[in-house]
């Protein structure tokens, strides 16, 4: 290709020199020089650079990202200086490239010349984002300068307008009930199990170069290519909840575990365990314990709508009885003499409610369960759940040891804050933890109004003047505790179940001996809420 038949020259960022043809060929130096070999209409020497290679002094410095320097070769330097700024700090991810076209032919007396421009922003991913325009320049005594319009930039531009590129993402993201993305170490327990269910939540991303006024807001779509998005996912747990509950479990040294869920619609507000639970899997969710005197509940709801007993109803609460071939005793022995049922259940008494349960039919303590979501199969999404084993009792002694949730019957921490809940509610709520994903599974009969309303009442005098009384000061908590024995009768765990407002929960400590670190270890989560 020969000097004559040379049509034009790319400019892009990072060249040490440039070149245009203008009639001639002027090839710029660094630093702003120049050098010419003659040809018709070329303008040098005195007079100048010719229009040519201040066009392409203009378009190298934008080419360079050097704002300053493009604005000094226009004829408005202090307005296309902050606005040749904006379009560049706009589209900082995308390279600015153009193409001259030749010089029209100059006279001594031409004032005014236009040289044509193909102008590319190459955007991230190599996608090209092209137009054409014209770079007018005018004559002022012996200078030539580019004459300033924004359309210089994108033909879409106006005054005060600048061009903008924005990634637009298209991943979904896991959200905690609050909106705010999921940070690492929150709720470790369950969120192994959730990332492995919801998969990956990257989508392809997308982009979008728009015009924007002087506040960034957009006027103008240029050009966009849509992302494809995944879901957002949102978990119902609850940040400050779940936090109350990982530091009150991670204060005891045996292991401990809280679960949590709200009554009104059954979305779990918190799961927690500390390190020690954490070796053996999650037990929060997963592993069946003896539950002990929170059985009770069940005991009580079951005497209640067999019609064998109401909540002031007179039982004996001796220190120990022998009932059938199977010994009850009281913690400590002790000894109420005949009291309301309401009052055994706060004090709870072994002895009254193994005899109760002595005479209840074989299946009565598994359908009073169903009413409470124990025994029920749900499939929540994100984690893998268990609630109870409750079999019918066919024997005086089964169904001694079962009134007082020991033998044969096993719950769950997780079936223990549906039971809490139910009592709250009055019905067993279904479980959630992703919001997007309806729980199945569960189902099963309301509670009766009046069991309901005996079951807060009992539950409220366990707090008041029973069991529980370190949680009075905490504002209307309801519960019950448990000291459930297991292997060989030497080791016990211990159980506090309950609820207070829209917080149902369940709180076990494996080993502890007594229900005094399950109380102690409520009272830090709950003043923790």
């Amino acid at each position: 290709m020969n000097r004559t038949t040379k049509r034009g020259v790319l400019v892009a960022g990072g060249l040490g020199a440039v070149a245009a043809v203008v009639a001639g060929v002027v090839v710029l130096l660094p630093g702003g020089g120049s050098s010419a070999t003659s040809g018709p209409g070329t303008t040098t020497g005195a007079a100048g650079p010719a229009p040519g290679p201040v066009a392409q002094e203009f378009v190298g410095a934008l080419a360079a990202g050097d704002p300053a320097r493009a604005a000094a070769a226009t004829d408005a330097a202090a307005t296309a200086g902050p606005a040749i700024t904006r379009t560049l700090q706009g589209m900082k991810d995308a390279r600015f490239s153009a193409r001259l076209g030749a010089t029209p032919p100059i006279g001594d007396d031409t004032t005014t010349v236009t040289i044509d421009a193909d102008v590319t922003w190459t955007l991230p991913g190599g996608v090209p984002l092209k137009h054409t325009t014209g770079v007018g320049l005018h004559r002022a005594g012996d200078r030539w300068q580019v004459r300033w319009s924004p359309t210089l930039l994108h033909p879409q531009l106006a005054e005060g307008q600048a061009l903008a590129y924005e990634a637009t993402s298209g991943d979904g993201a896991l959200l905690d009930r609050d909106g705010k993305p999921v940070g690492p170490g929150f709720a470790p327990v369950v969120l192994g199990s959730v990332n492995r269910e919801v998969g990956s939540l990257s989508g392809t991303p997308g982009w979008q170069v728009a015009v924007v006024d002087a506040a960034g807001a957009p006027v103008t779509v240029v050009r966009e290519q849509k992302a494809v998005a995944k879901q957002k996912l949102t978990l119902t747990l609850d940040p400050a909840a779940q936090h109350a509950a990982q530091a009150a479990v991670d204060r005891v040294a045996l292991p401990a575990v809280v679960v949590a869920l709200a009554p009104s619609n059954g979305e779990l507000l918190a799961v927690a365990q500390n390190q020690a639970a954490d070796q053996q899997g999650p037990i929060a969710l997963q592993n069946l314990f003896e539950p002990g005197s929170t059985f009770k509940i069940v005991t009580a709801a079951a005497a209640l709508t067999g019609g064998i007993a109401t909540a002031d109803t007179p039982v004996e609460c001796p220190g120990k009885e022998t009932i059938g071939p199977r010994q009850i005793v009281n913690d400590g022995q002790f000894d109420l003499g005949t009291v309301p049922l309401h009052r055994a259940f706060a004090a709870s008494c072994n002895t009254s409610f193994s005899r109760l349960a002595a005479g209840l039919p074989a299946d009565a303590l598994p359908r009073a369960a169903a009413m409470f979501g124990l025994g029920a199969d749900y499939t929540v999404a994100g984690i893998t759940t268990n609630t109870a084993k409750v079999p019918p009792s066919e024997t005086v002694t089964q169904r001694v040891e079962a009134g007082i949730g020991q033998g044969t019957m096993q719950v769950t921490p997780f079936g223990m804050a549906l039971a809490a809940a139910t009592v709250a509610r009055g019905s067993t709520p279904t479980p959630q933890l992703i919001r997007e994903i309806p729980t199945t599974g569960g189902g099963g009969a309301p509670l009766p109004g009046g069991v309901a309303t005996a079951l807060r009442s009992m539950m409220g005098e366990v707090v008041t003047s029973g069991t529980a009384t370190a949680l009075a000061g905490l504002g209307g908590v309801r519960g019950k505790t448990g000291t459930a024995q297991h292997g060989d009768g030497t080791r016990s765990h211990g159980w506090f179940v309950g609820y207070r407002g829209d917080v149902a929960f369940a709180v076990m400590v494996v080993d502890a001996g007594t229900s005094k670190a399950a109380v102690d270890t409520t009272a830090a989560f709950l003043r923790g809420l």
